[in-house]
C-alpha cells in the first residue's frame, strides 16, 4: 500500500498506528480517542482534525486492514489468467495473507476479530466486495462454457459453502488442512463438476469474513 503523500495523511496513519499499538498491548478493548491522543502525544482536540469522531477513526482501521485484500482482489480480477486459475488465485492469495498475519500475532490477529464484530456493518461492506469480484470470475468462466445450464445466482452460495474455510479468517486459522493443495483440489472439483443438470437450491450469497 501506499505511504501517505501529504502531513495530513501523514498524521492520519499516525494515529492508525497508535489505535493498532494499543490493541496489540491490551487486546480486543476499542481505545478511546483520549486514549489514542495520548499515545500520539497530542490533545484530543485535535484528533478530531483528522476524524470527526470515534466511529470515523475506526472505520480507517478496518480499512486499512482490508486494503491489502482489496489490492489482491483487484490484480486477480485484473489479470490475464484463465477463470480456473483466478478463482484458485483469489482465494489462495488471500488466505496465505490471512495466515502470515495470525502467525504474525495471534492474540493481535485475534482481538481484530472481535472488534470487527462490533464494526459489522462497516466489515460487511468488505464482504459485499468480495462477493462481487467472485461473480465477476464466475461470469467469465460461464462465458468461456464452464457451469453449462447454469446462472451466477446459481453458483455463487455453493461456491461460497466449499470454499468457506478460505474466506472465514477464523475458520483458516482453526483448519490446518485448508491447504493451497486442497484449495487446488476444490477449484477443480467446482469447474469440473458444478453444471446445470444438478439441482442446485437458489439462496442468498453467504455472508464470509475476507
Amino acid at each position: 500500500m501506499a505511504r501517505p503523500q501529504t502531513d495530513h495523511d501523514e498524521m492520519r496513519e499516525q494515529l492508525l498506528d497508535c489505535a493498532e499499538q494499543i490493541i496489540r498491548e491490551r487486546g480486543p478493548v476499542a481505545p478511546t480517542v483520549t486514549e489514542i491522543a495520548a499515545k500520539c502525544g497530542m490533545s484530543q482536540s485535535n484528533v478530531y482534525r483528522f476524524f470527526p469522531n470515534k466511529d470515523a477513526l475506526f472505520e480507517a482501521s478496518v480499512e486499512r486492514w482490508f486494503a491489502p485484500f482489496n489490492d489482491i482482489m483487484d490484480e486477480v480480477v485484473e489479470s490475464d489468467l484463465e477463470p480456473r486459475e483466478k478463482l484458485f488465485q483469489f482465494f489462495a492469495r488471500r488466505a496465505a495473507l490471512k495466515a502470515a498475519r495470525y502467525e504474525e500475532d495471534p492474540d493481535y490477529f485475534q482481538s481484530c476479530m472481535t472488534l470487527g464484530e462490533e464494526y459489522s456493518d462497516v466489515v460487511m461492506g468488505y464482504i459485499d466486495l468480495a462477493d462481487h469480484y467472485m461473480a465477476i470470475i464466475l461470469g467469465e468462466a460461464i462465458s468461456a462454457g464452464y457451469f453449462a445450464g447454469m446462472t451466477i445466482d446459481q453458483l455463487v452460495s455453493p461456491v461460497n459453502l466449499m470454499l468457506q474455510p478460505y474466506c472465514d479468517p477464523e475458520l483458516t486459522m482453526r483448519y490446518p488442512t485448508a491447504t493451497e493443495k486442497n484449495l487446488r483440489i476444490i477449484v477443480d472439483t467446482i469447474f469440473d463438476g458444478l453444471r446445470g443438470d444438478r439441482e442446485v437450491q437458489k439462496s442468498e450469497p453467504l455472508r464470509l469474513a475476507s
